[in-house]
């Protein structure tokens, strides 16, 4: 069980650190509701087929469904706080502040659920969040002002608690309805939300600024969808709090492209933290 859980959460780490990556390049240049509905839409129009084939909605009653809902509009203001965090600050210092949501999730895990972990497991969790804190707390960035950096970490920190909440939510609804609804029906219902949203917004045709913007846009909704579900079906079968431990690497992908993509320089002490971080996942590694 420890060795899937480890395996699963580093799959998502990887589709979802990818994912991450492009979305920092494309919101930069699409606007913000436009990439939020590209990204639902797509998800949902991949993930539908699946829902008349294999699942069974008539296992979600009626107090649930007000829980899926309340978990739609924690997701929305995250992914609206996460790409405005990714337009005005350095991916390399937002991507990383995030990912401490797995301190809030193991605290949960651990009150809601009853969940133990080993000292060497804890050794190795407690490593990689030091090296996020580390990697997290400087960077050097001629492009952005003090002003922007500063908003950039403000949108990163509410995005980090929205995360923990949804992450964790996500994990303990997957032991009830399996890896598919939980995540299904929490972007529905964020799709619902955004929809009248644009026609609010007057950002021009639905296709703008591209075609070819909103076709990356819609990969990252599936990417989106595909590495919540590897993480989903990981804490079904797993641990909550490990698979959300191996979990939390995904922000090195685009900190490490935000200094390929967009030049922004890391400093020793977050070159640092990013050893740190892939150090203890190799002793959580080791322990499974």
């Amino acid at each position: 069980m420890v060795l899937e859980s480890f395996s699963l959460g580093f799959a998502a780490a990887v589709i979802l650190g990818i994912a991450d990556l492009i979305a920092a390049v494309v919101s930069r240049k699409m606007g913000l509701t436009r990439l939020l509905l590209w990204t639902h839409l797509a998800a949902v129009l991949v993930a539908t087929p699946y829902l008349v084939l294999g699942a069974d909605l008539h296992a979600v009653s009626p107090k649930y469904v007000a829980l899926f809902g309340g978990l739609s509009v924690v997701v929305l203001i995250n992914l609206v706080a996460f790409y405005k965090g990714l337009q005005i600050g350095p991916v390399a210092l937002v991507s990383p502040i995030v990912s401490g949501h797995l301190v809030i999730v193991i605290l949960l895990s651990a009150i809601v659920l009853g969940e133990r972990l080993e000292s060497v497991q804890m050794l190795g969790i407690g490593a990689a969040a030091v090296g996020i804190v580390v990697a997290s707390m400087t960077v050097q960035d001629n492009n952005v002002s003090s002003l922007g950096l500063s908003k950039g970490v403000g949108y990163a920190l509410i995005t980090m608690v929205g995360a923990g909440v949804f992450v964790f939510a996500l994990g303990a609804l997957s032991r009830e309805f399996g890896w598919f609804l939980p995540i299904y029906l929490v972007r529905v219902g964020s799709l619902i939300l955004v929809l009248p949203a644009q026609l609010v917004v007057k950002n021009g045709p639905w296709w703008s600024p591209s075609p070819k913007l909103v076709l990356v846009a819609a990969m990252i909704g599936i990417l989106q969808f595909s590495g919540m579900a590897v993480y989903s079906l990981g804490t079904q079968v797993g641990s909550v709090s490990l698979v959300a431990s191996t979990f939390s690497v995904y922000p090195l992908i685009p900190m490490l492209g935000g200094v390929l993509i967009f030049h922004e320089q890391l400093i020793t002490r977050q070159a640092a933290g990013m050893a740190t971080v892939l150090g203890g996942l190799m002793v959580l590694g080791l322990a499974s």
